[in-house]
């Protein structure tokens, strides 16, 4: 008998996606939900949503009512806040700016 949880996860995925993949698609969608120990359709929509909250994220033109537009100008010529947290990690070096001997190994 399925959990409460399972019956809700269920119930929340009630819409159905068909799209065609080719042959070299297909693989390469498989071997990546294997490598993540996932299902192929749990994969695939992981993976949709995030590029889809990337596309709308890098949105460069948008329009504002005027009165929003006012605040939005307003918070815009604002001085920016000094967050020490925010400075102490932006003075660190990056994991890509580390070097490999510094950093430790990562286990797989």
């Amino acid at each position: 008998m399925p959990s409460s949880a399972e019956k809700k996860k269920s119930a929340m995925r009630s819409q159905r996606l068909n799209f065609r993949a080719s042959a070299s698609e297909e693989r390469l969608i498989r071997l990546g939900a294997a490598k993540r120990g996932e299902k192929v359709t749990r994969f695939i929509v992981e993976s949709a949503c995030s590029a889809a909250e990337m596309a709308l994220a890098d949105e460069k033109h948008f329009e504002l009512p005027p009165a929003q537009f006012a605040q939005f100008w307003a918070a815009l010529d604002r001085p920016a806040k000094s967050i020490p947290a925010l400075k102490k990690l932006l003075a660190q070096p990056s994991v890509i700016e580390r070097d490999n001997h510094d950093s430790s190994p990562v286990s797989r």
